[in-house]
């Protein structure tokens, strides 16, 4: 089935292998269908013939599939769709180069906390507009059902909060990385 529309993403990045810097250049060519999405993924010009890669509207927050890791001179890529994105039109592709996001220089963890809090705080925000929504068309004005919009965005106020709680549980700090490190060393005679 051929697609409907292809789309390219290109990600460059200098990386140190030895003591020499070589530039690396990944793109992703997407063909969207109707029904299902082809990939070819090209490093530095070659491409990947054995690649896993599969649309996955969850990844990470849940189920396979959605990534594609590989190494390459003594590096790890990974390949991941991002599910929770605000600029793609809620989904496109990053990036993480040794677990760090080629876009942003965000650390993997960092990166989904702060899309968690991202969809918290659009939820909180949806929650507070349909609240008022609700009130002033169902007690000031009183037209008709139009209040009904305030209570949809509270529901979907909520589902975003839910979506923003799980990557800020996944990908938490564990307790331990805040605490200062103690050496101890023993000197025997």
């Amino acid at each position: 089935m051929s697609p409907c529309c292809k789309t390219t993403t290109t990600w460059v990045q200098n990386l140190k292998i030895g003591q020499e810097y070589r530039q690396y250049t990944v793109q992703l060519l997407r063909g969207i269908g109707c029904c299902c999405e082809e990939y070819e993924i090209f490093v530095n010009g070659k491409v990947h013939e054995q690649h896993h890669l599969s649309y996955n509207p969850c990844s990470p927050l849940c189920c396979p599939g959605g990534s594609y890791e590989w190494q390459q001179d003594g590096h790890h890529f990974l390949l991941m769709y991002n599910s929770m994105s605000w600029t793609n039109s809620f989904g496109g592709y990053r990036l993480f180069i040794n677990g760090i996001d080629v876009n942003t220089g965000r650390e993997f963890s960092a990166f989904w906390r702060r899309r968690g809090w991202q969809a918290v705080f659009a939820g909180l925000l949806m929650i507070f507009l349909g609240v008022a929504w609700a009130l002033i068309f169902h007690y000031l004005i009183k037209s008709g059902e139009t209040y009904i919009v305030g209570y949809s965005l509270v529901i979907t106020g909520v589902i975003y909060i839910i979506l923003g709680v799980i990557p800020l549980l996944r990908y938490r700090k564990s307790r331990q990385d805040g605490l200062p490190v103690m050496e101890y060393s023993v000197n025997t005679v």
